[in-house]
């Protein structure tokens, strides 16, 4: 310092530009963030317009789950049961594959009205912290830094995948955490920390465990590659020391999601999507060049059926065979890498392996579910491949460029399934000529940091830009994004919310009620308004009740939902269904029910036969099984089953003659038709007369014909029917001597000759009263009703059961005057109990079978973690002081020697 010369003088900080670590990152965040999020407002998403971003089933399932998940946060409802949907559900199952998501406390923020903003801000922060963590994971691989790695990670996130199924918004949670787990892995592997892998893995299993398993899979099969790649060769003792620690760590992180993971493995043995038949031949469908093209931008997303979307950008088509033929790969990593992407490529297009992949499950459309396990694998090898760049001559960049370019015209006019429009096809041609030319250019002279590689990004994040806003276009136009008002906002949706408050006024005491809205906006309305109801769809669901609800004329997907808008006043009544919210009013006579209250938008009509959540039944309501062919004869000898007395509830009317225009019928319903040529239309009415004032049904099976239009009319008055659904349809109350008519016209492509069922009946009121009188008598008193239990006293005249309108669950206990008693189903839906004579105390609890093993599990799984932690932090620390004593003691020495 002596010698630095008088005068002041300024030290200049190092300049940081942009591109710095952190910045690289928040890029990583915000590029898919701000591209997707533009893209829904280019299409007028609410507030670029009056439009929201739901469809498929995040519009009919997700989006109202979500709902009643907020409702359960602000409340502290129950999270093991839920009586709002399906007359009752396992709720656990259905918070664990849909709403596990630690994304949806986000939901909080956000009124109710305001849903469907808070679900699009959900996706987006999901897709840019997919981006984010796949930046991470790629730097944490290959230890390079770079803007490089912003282009790679923003391809990740906004991918064809993402594109086409980022509407499955539980599934985005397996993108952001499957590159966690293997970074997770990496770090174990290579650098001995292990700590953040099985509380990775944990969170992978624990947010959605549906997709975590393809995950899991693709985990398994790519850890050969990690563990050569990250370990010293010729230390075989290492490697496998190593392979034991992450077989360890991976029991840890399944014992820390077991809360989670074996309640739903128990509850998934009572779904449809149990017991699926094994592919019984092996077919090899032998498409490569249709999966090649996928990897094409501007294609229409897969979403029901077609080949996999696996779009992620288009350098990687350049860069996979530049790794593949680049020295500088090892021949180990090239061979293993190909394999697994070989083998993927297989298992698309071979049955066997595709049912494995699918969970030993026949997926229900939504094809190639795990595509973005290939999306990740390829992407990495791409990015790895960039270290070879500078191998190649810039001509012989320039070849493989024009070759993959001439292609591209080629398996667009083989593949029918790659549908480009020409200014699409030139375009894509257009941007390979691009980047060939781009790559070319890196070889004159070091190109990091240099002009070429930020026009590379550029031109990476125009076409990740073009693609995104190509992919929502087509989504809305196959698809459709609705308009936010009259979904969870709007002044029909504030009435119906108010209907229901003044409902529970409307309500004295210990009353049990349920309701339902007519016609409904989704598939499960009772979540999205929060109110007691009969819908449901949800895949979490048992499958038996689904036949019970069928037999009875509720309409069903045959797997896993049923719908309201097939019941009768009776099946209303039994279900306890009291009121009817009516949101689009019809000329159809309501008098059957008693309108209560309404305005200009809905009107509240209430059902005087309203039967009670339980009620001492006959014991032959045990013997009860529903067929499908007529419910309205099942509904019949259902309620003469329920108190040991035959009635005459439902009165079928015979269809007037029908033998012209093709049509003629064999028996009360069964109708044929025969076109006189192939592909012929054929128009015919059937019509019935009905012969009594009552209010009057139609039960209609167009057994899966090709319809060019189906009506219905009551007297005159045109009823709004989907004949695609098999089910029962209200036709109003008609007065004696009206007329039903069914105008039936089929399309040219129907069979040439075919039958189908048509039925109408007259209910009489009469006899459900007097069925709704005794149920009353005979139901549950002082009923305390939580979500999860329920409680109340019952007085049963003579020895029979105790029905209880709750489908049944093998997580429900009943107990009876303290002693538990077993719970037996009816028709394999409803749950009853035996009821002997006398005066009774019941009490009915839900916790999910499984569960308290499964926290026994993850406790001891969190203790033993807790515990090798700690030791870990214990050992670290001792031996730190251990070198602090050991160096102090030889400076001492050192000190005494000179002294």
């Amino acid at each position: 310092m002596k010698n630095l010369p008088s005068g002041s003088f300024i030290l200049e900080r190092e300049k940081r530009p942009f591109w710095n670590n952190r910045g690289l990152a928040l890029m990583a965040f915000l590029i898919p963030f701000v591209v997707l999020g533009v893209g829904y407002g280019a299409l007028q998403v609410f507030p670029f317009g009056g439009r929201h971003m739901l469809t498929v089933d995040l519009f009919h399932q997700y989006a109202p789950f979500l709902a009643l998940l907020r409702e359960k946060l602000l409340t502290g409802g129950s999270l093991f049961y839920t009586g709002l949907v399906g007359l009752g559900t396992n709720f656990y199952a259905l918070f664990a594959y849909y709403l596990a998501s630690p994304f949806n406390l986000l939901l909080l923020l956000f009124p109710p009205a305001y849903l469907t903003e808070a679900v699009l801000m959900i996706t987006l922060i999901k897709v840019g912290t997919a981006g984010l963590v796949f930046y991470h994971y790629l730097r944490v691989s290959f230890r390079r830094r770079g803007a490089l790695a912003v282009a790679f990670s923003s391809s990740y996130a906004l991918s064809g995948f993402v594109l086409a199924y980022s509407w499955n918004i539980m599934w985005l949670d397996t993108l952001i955490f499957l590159p966690l787990v293997l970074l997770a892995l990496i770090r174990q592997i290579r650098d001995g920390k292990w700590l953040l892998y099985p509380l990775a893995l944990a969170l992978l299993l624990v947010t959605n465990y549906y997709m975590a398993f393809f995950a899991c899979l693709f985990i398994a099969l790519y850890y050969p590659v990690l563990l050569l790649r990250y370990t010293r060769d010729r230390q075989p003792l290492k490697r496998l020391l190593v392979l034991g620690k992450t077989a360890g760590l991976t029991i840890l992180g399944l014992g820390l999601s077991a809360l989670v993971l074996y309640p739903v493995w128990r509850s998934l043995a009572i779904t449809s999507a149990a017991g699926d038949r094994f592919p019984a031949a092996v077919e090899l469908v032998g498409r490569p060049l249709a999966y090649l093209g996928q990897f094409f931008p501007f294609l229409q997303p897969t979403v029901r059926s077609g080949s996999p979307n696996l779009y992620c950008g288009l350098p990687v088509l350049i860069l996979l065979p530049l790794f593949f033929i680049s020295s500088r790969v090892r021949l180990r990593e090239k061979i293993l890498n190909g394999l697994l992407i070989l083998f993927l490529l297989l298992s698309f297009d071979i049955n066997v392996l595709n049912f494995i992949w699918h969970g030993l499950h026949h997926p229900n459309q939504l094809p190639y579910r795990f595509s973005f396990v290939l999306i990740l694998l390829v992407l990495t090898v791409a990015y790895d491949g960039l270290r070879s760049m500078r191998e190649f001559r810039p001509a012989e960049i320039g070849l493989l460029g024009l070759c993959l370019t001439l292609m591209i015209p080629v398996i667009g006019s083989i593949e029918p399934e790659i549908k480009l429009a020409p200014w699409t096809l030139w375009g894509v041609m257009a941007l390979m000529i691009l980047y060939s030319i781009l790559f070319s250019s890196m070889r004159a002279r070091p190109f990091k940091g240099r002009v070429q590689v930020n026009i590379l990004i550029a031109v990476m994040l125009f076409e990740l830009v073009l693609s995104t806003f190509s992919g929502l276009f087509h989504m809305d136009q196959n698809e459709y994004y609705g308009n936010r008002d009259s979904y969870s906002a709007g002044p029909t949706v504030n009435s119906i919310r108010e209907a229901i408050k003044q409902a529970d006024h409307l309500n004295p005491g210990d009353r049990f009620y349920r309701l339902e809205v007519r016609p409904h906006k989704t598939s499960n309305d009772p979540a999205l308004y929060g109110y007691r109801g009969l819908s449901l769809f949800a895949s979490s669901s048992p499958g038996d009740p689904v036949s019970f609800f069928r037999s009875f004329g509720f309409p069903t997907n045959g797997v896993n939902s049923y719908q309201y808008r097939g019941a009768t006043l009776f099946s209303e009544a039994l279900f306890g269904i009291r009121y009817l919210v009516v949101r689009e009013k019809t000329d159809l006579d309501e008098s059957a029910r008693q309108l209560t209250l309404g305005n200009d938008l809905i009107e509240l009509y209430e059902n005087p036969y309203a039967f009670p959540l339980a009620f001492a039944a006959d014991e032959s309501i045990l013997d009860y099984q529903g067929l499908d062919s007529n419910p309205f004869a099942n509904q019949e000898v259902f309620a003469s089953a329920l108190f040991g007395r035959s009635g005459n509830l439902f009165e079928e009317l015979s269809p007037d003659e029908a033998g012209e225009g093709g049509l003629s019928k064999s028996g009360t319903s069964r109708f044929n038709f025969n076109k006189k040529s192939d592909h012929q239309t054929l128009e015919f009415d059937v019509t019935w007369t009905a012969g009594k004032s009552a209010p009057h049904y139609l039960y209609l099976d167009m057994r899966g014909h090709d319809l060019e239009e189906v009506q219905a009319f009551a007297d005159g008055k045109s009823v709004k029917i989907d004949a695609r659904k098999k089910g029962v349809w209200e036709l109003g109350s008609l007065q004696e001597g009206s007329m039903v008519r069914l105008s039936v016209q089929l399309a040219d492509s129907a069979p040439i000759s075919g039958s189908f069922d048509a039925r109408v009946a007259a209910l009489d009121q009469e006899t459900l009263e007097a069925l709704s009188l005794s149920a009353n008598a005979r139901g549950i008193d002082k009923l305390v009703m939580k979500e999860d239990h329920f409680s109340g006293e019952i007085t049963a005249e003579e020895a029979g059961r105790l029905l209880v309108t709750i489908p049944y669950d093998p997580g429900w206990k009943a107990y009876l005057d303290g002693q538990a008693v077993p719970i037996e189903a009816v028709d394999q839906a409803l749950m009853s109990i035996a009821l002997p004579a006398g005066s009774h105390q019941v009490f009915f609890a839900f916790l999910p079978v499984g569960f308290n093993e499964g926290l026994l599990v993850s406790l001891a799984s969190l203790a033993l973690l807790l515990v090798v932690a700690g030791g870990q932090l214990s050992l670290k620390s001792w031996r730190k002081a251990r070198l602090k004593d050991v160096t102090e003691g030889e400076e001492d020495v050192d000190s005494s020697d000179q002294d």
